[in-house]
């Protein structure tokens, strides 16, 4: 099973090789992501209506890349190099960050949840399948042993169904819902660009 314990010592391991290969600036035990931006249109969706302004994947990308070598022990700071942004627009993509990561983590939430119902169905089914092959175990003739074929089938791609829910997918998305929290909660602070 995934926890945060598993994946900030995955997260070390990734951050030590990250380091002898990248510069990261690390001040206060606080990790520092970097980028450069131009102005607020440079970064905004070009298809966004006023009063509900979306930032471009492609930031949101940058972010994502930088930060996926950070280990969780490290608070994350967000530093946009520009002298172009106002006051308002600064608290504009402050929040507009936020809510970017908050809505992705709860929709792998969610993903996670309906993972959990499927493999329980699918957990549900196998052993109702073993049980009803037990029973007919003691049948050996025409349309039992046909029965027999396809419960026999039914249970077995149930719970190879299960594992596979359990085992890979469910660990995969409580990575990523601990990766966006992590990332939910990035201070943004900016620094003029002099070059």
């Amino acid at each position: 099973m995934s926890s945060p314990e598993k994946l900030k010592k995955y997260q070390k391991e990734k951050f030590k090789h990250f380091k002898q290969v990248n510069e990261l600036k690390i001040d206060d035990d606080e990790a520092y992501i970097e980028l450069k931006v131009n102005d607020l249109e440079s970064i905004t969706n070009k298809f966004s209506i006023s009063g509900n302004i979306s930032l471009t994947q492609e930031f949101y990308d940058a972010i994502e890349k930088k930060n996926a070598f950070i280990p969780l022990d490290f608070p994350l700071v967000l530093e946009i190099h520009s002298s172009n942004f106002n006051a308002e627009e600064k608290i504009l993509v402050r929040k507009l960050i936020k809510n970017h990561f908050t809505l992705v983590c709860i929709e792998k939430e969610m993903e996670l949840k309906s993972i959990k119902r499927k493999s329980r169905f699918f957990l549900a089914c196998g052993i109702i399948g073993f049980i009803l092959l037990f029973f007919l175990s003691n049948f050996y003739f025409g349309f039992f042993s046909y029965l027999k074929e396809i419960l026999s089938f039914i249970s077995s791609f149930s719970l190879w169904e299960f594992s596979e829910l359990l085992l890979f997918e469910q660990d995969d998305l409580k990575e990523e819902i601990i990766k966006y929290k992590h990332l939910s909660k990035v201070r943004v602070v900016y620094n003029k660009d002099n070059g």
